[in-house]
């Protein structure tokens, strides 16, 4: 497989390579044991310049989130570096570090989403898997659906992005 790639701004407006992991979102049901398929597009990421699957999941803001080990390293330095945290940012920083785990997909491609994940993002048997180009997304099923999008165009223009939708 080769590499994708996509151009995107970044917080300096410099322009930066992303890779292109995972794209696509699907649905999928967990099995009985709490275990979610995982699509082999996503397999093949987590394998990716010499991948070994593992990646980190946690939890935060309704969601799951999973980052490959390099990506999990750098948002863990950059929570950790937090000198002096407000109780509300300390707490977030607890929550995403702490629930955070290490998973590998078995050879089957399945992951066991630990209870407590489950618990905190309100996964039931229904899941969405959102591919976000370098790490990708768990919702529950309804929780997804329940989105509601809003207007965000004058908070894209504050960060200077224009998008022709």
């Amino acid at each position: 497989m080769g590499h994708k790639w996509e151009k995107v701004v970044t917080s300096s407006k410099k322009w930066e390579k992303v890779k292109k992991l995972f794209t696509k979102s699907l649905s999928r049901s967990l099995d009985p044991k709490g275990r979610l398929m995982l699509p082999p597009e996503y397999r093949e990421g987590l394998c990716a310049d010499g991948g070994s699957g593992v990646f980190w999941l946690t939890a935060f803001y309704g969601r799951l989130v999973a980052y490959l080990p390099a990506d999990w390293d750098m948002v863990t330095e950059q929570l950790g570096s937090i000198p002096m945290p407000s109780p509300r940012l300390s707490h977030f920083k607890t929550k995403v570090m702490g629930l955070a785990q290490e998973l590998e997909p078995d050879a089957q491609g399945r992951v066991r989403i630990p209870q407590v994940l489950m618990r905190e993002a309100g996964l039931h048997k229904d899941a969405m898997l959102v591919g976000m180009l370098n790490k990708f997304e768990i919702w529950d099923q309804e929780r997804f659906n329940a989105l509601q999008l809003e207007d965000v165009s004058d908070e894209l223009s504050g960060l200077g992005i224009t998008l022709s939708l």
